[in-house]
């Protein structure tokens, strides 16, 4: 008789909630901002697959870098929390008795992208210091013969030929090698003096050689070119700011290695020729192994910091297991090939990078939802990748949404966001710890983004604060 009546008791609970919970999605929706929009919306329990909320969750929209969750979670589900790439340096010919190594210094790319990175857990002078380090424990003490960065291990073009033209020269569209370093960008900050533009920092130093031609103005017009490591500016600044600030990508990061690592060695005292570009045969003899982070960590700071070239290293890293080299195509075309089975259908999936920067991207908020539900449901790195995605109210790019909501329980997101753009897929875990997926893609929507973020917000403060 209990068990009657608590099936009752249940029965009126969701007679009395559902409707509530289509109407208020169908309020949200008829918000005019939203007139001519086209929004993608998937909310599932991850335990059961149930949908609860859902509108138009197969239609393949711009994604943004929530394309990132898919690249992190088959990177995870692929390779393991544990796996590690590595830096090797060695040395082709012979070390004579006065120390002074006759033949080349090799440095073989590993696809590494937290080396020497801002976002590592590691100082990112230590892989330079490591490489001297090796050199003075083997008792070299000059080098007569060419230093040699080996990019051979990832195949392809090293950006996507779906990338704006206007993007490349920015740190976020930088190209993705086997030997990326310092995030393969340099940061230049212009001071001004009363007349014209002067600059006052390069990071990292010496990197770059650059010719500035900044002029106060009305409005910030800049132009950004370059051949190789020389960069020229040209432009005006808004006369009211004191300073001002470029990230920019640059095409070969092993030069700023090199540069760096030259002057290194003439501090320690050992002496080199010029720098070459050409790799040497012959036996090698390993110096160093320089092991990357773990794919756990490269994945937490790929999703909170939302790094392209994290998100692109781990495509190709994807190809690799199953390619000799990796490749941006065969990335791709391994993650189509698994999601598949796994039920996320790749008819509705339009993938032309790991990051989300092409606007050729194409996917639905259901291939997304099946992405992260049967990621969290893997028993080996379903945590993992949980707690990669940024805590919002708190991290990345999330740290102001939701911040004083007083949503009961812990929401992680991964954002997408470009012009006409903006999208969430994470998770929402319950005070009870049932978990459940949320995928939300606004694609030409008519507000700002701050007013959409405050419209999201309202409506999912009411749509989940109902879960258990």
């Amino acid at each position: 008789m209990q068990r009657i009546f608590l099936s009752g008791l249940l029965t009126l609970f969701m007679l009395l909630h559902t409707p509530a919970r289509a109407q208020s999605l169908e309020s949200f929706l008829a918000d005019p901002a939203f007139t001519p929009a086209s929004i993608g919306i998937c909310i599932t329990d991850v335990a059961t697959g149930e949908t609860l909320v859902s509108h138009n969750d197969r239609q393949a929209i711009i994604p943004a870098s929530t394309v990132k969750v898919i690249t992190s979670a088959t990177a995870l589900r692929l390779l393991g929390s544990d796996y590690r790439t590595s830096t090797t340096v060695g040395y082709t010919g012979q070390i004579d008795s006065a120390g002074t190594l006759h033949g080349t210094l090799v440095i073989r790319g590993g696809g590494d992208p937290s080396l020497g990175s801002a976002y590592g857990s590691r100082p990112a002078e230590e892989f330079v210091d490591r490489v001297i380090d090796a050199l003075q424990t083997q008792g070299i003490r000059a080098i007569e013969g060419p230093i040699v960065v080996d990019n051979s291990l990832f195949d392809g073009p090293a950006v996507s030929p779906k990338w704006m033209l206007e993007d490349l020269i920015w740190y976020y569209a930088t190209g993705c090698h086997a030997f990326s370093y310092r995030d393969n960008q340099v940061r230049i900050e212009v001071r001004y003096n009363g007349h014209n533009y002067k600059t006052a920092r390069i990071t990292p130093p010496h990197s770059i050689d650059l010719d500035s031609w900044l002029l106060p103005g009305d409005r910030e017009e800049v132009s950004v070119t370059h051949i190789g490591n020389r960069y020229t500016l040209t432009g005006t600044i808004p006369r009211q700011w004191a300073r001002y600030r470029l990230d920019l990508a640059v095409d070969h990061p092993d030069s700023l290695f090199l540069r760096e690592l030259h002057k290194q060695l003439k501090q320690a005292g050992i002496a080199c020729t010029e720098a070459g570009q050409t790799t040497e045969g012959g036996p090698e003899t390993q110096l160093l192994d320089y092991p990357s982070e773990s794919l756990a960590q490269l994945a937490r700071s790929l999703n909170v910091h939302s790094l392209n070239l994290y998100a692109e290293s781990l495509l190709r890293h994807i190809a690799l297991a199953s390619a000799p080299r990796g490749s941006a195509e065969k990335g791709l075309e391994t993650i189509r090939s698994y999601w598949q089975p796994l039920g996320a259908d790749s008819t509705e999936l339009f993938l032309y990078d790991g990051s989300g920067l092409a606007r050729n991207n194409r996917v639905s908020a259901r291939y997304l939802t099946q992405v992260l539900a049967a990621t969290a449901r893997d028993p080996q790195v379903g945590e993992t990748f949980v707690q990669s995605l940024p805590l919002a109210g708190s991290e990345g790019s999330v740290a102001s949404f939701m911040r004083n909501s007083p949503l009961p329980g812990e929401l992680r997101l991964k954002s997408g966001t470009m012009s006409d753009v903006h999208a969430y897929a994470g998770y929402y875990t319950a005070p009870s710890g049932k978990r459940y997926t949320i995928v939300l893609m606004f694609n030409n929507y008519t507000c700002t983004r701050t007013q959409l973020k405050e419209k999201i917000a309202a409506w999912l403060t009411a749509t989940l604060s109902k879960k258990e």
